[in-house]
């Protein structure tokens, strides 16, 4: 479970050291190859004959543009009078402060709440220059009974993960292996590594990230790494939720990992939903 986040991190460093081997031909072209493979996020509208759900992707930091395209399409949809569900696990009584460091630390990494800065935000820069964070709060427009948060709390999701492995546990005899924080990545760390570098080494670290997210993002490799309650857990909410609202056109805004999942759980379930539509939105 751990290697899911490990990895995407561990890449970076990776990509950053490779750049003295690669040869100067591939490095020079990382970033006009990044241009030519952007993050497509899908927008996927399914129908059972007699209401349509339109699944967004979507993805935690992006450019700005990409936002107001959201919002403009939230906004017109319930102008329409349709439902909006929306992706956004919470705090709650039972979950502690340092409930979303309790997460990271059983994916593989290390994060300090006392550092104000959300640890997405903080790997925005690995990313791409210009992205900001997605903001639910300014993407749904005023609260309402057609707005509704379709997602596990903080602490249903902690209760649901597996429980962390000590240093030196099952499958870590050497201590090297998956368990204990000392093999975990550290967010910090990996932003200010990443800060060292020279800033054409930062652009051709930000295009080979890029590259990854947007040829990893729609496949089942990424799902595939995490765990059910990253996934299967909170799919399955979604879909009890479309089930239970029968009548209503649903706007879906969930991860992109999530959307062919849910769809095809929704054609598990009932065999007349079928693809009506299916376009794409980049996110940068």
């Amino acid at each position: 479970m751990k290697r899911a986040l490990r990895s995407f991190l561990i890449a970076v460093g990776i990509l950053a050291g490779g750049l003295v081997v690669v040869t100067a031909g591939v490095v020079a072209a990382l970033p006009v190859i990044a241009d030519h493979v952007p993050l497509q996020l899908s927008r996927l509208v399914v129908s059972d004959g007699k209401r349509q759900v339109e699944m967004q992707g979507m993805v935690h930091v992006a450019k700005p543009d990409f936002y107001r395209e959201i919002a403009a399409h939230i906004a017109q949809r319930r102008r329409e009078g349709w439902l909006v569900f929306y992706e956004e696990v919470r705090p709650d009584e039972g979950s502690s402060p340092a409930g979303v460091a309790d997460v990271l630390r059983r994916l593989g990494a290390n994060w300090n709440p006392d550092s104000k800065q959300h640890p997405y935000e903080m790997m925005a820069g690995i990313i791409g220059n210009g992205l900001v964070l997605q903001d639910n709060r300014a993407l749904l427009g005023p609260p309402g009974p057609d707005v509704r948060n379709v997602d596990v709390t903080l602490s249903q999701l902690l209760a649901a993960l597996p429980p962390e492995e000590p240093a030196g546990g099952k499958g870590d005899a050497d201590g090297t292996g998956d368990g204990g924080e000392e093999d975990a990545v550290d967010l910090a760390q990996v932003r200010q590594q990443f800060a060292a570098l020279p800033g054409w080494a930062q652009r051709r670290v930000q295009a080979g990230v890029r590259i990854m997210l947007a040829t990893t993002a729609s496949g089942t490799m990424v799902r595939d790494m995490l765990p059910p309650a990253l996934t299967t857990l909170r799919e399955d909410k979604v879909v009890k939720a479309i089930r239970d609202e029968p009548g209503r056109n649903i706007l879906i805004l969930y991860g992109q990992v999530h959307i062919d999942h849910i769809r095809s759980m929704l054609a598990q379930a009932d065999p007349n939903w079928r693809t009506i539509s299916s376009t794409s939105l980049g996110a940068f």
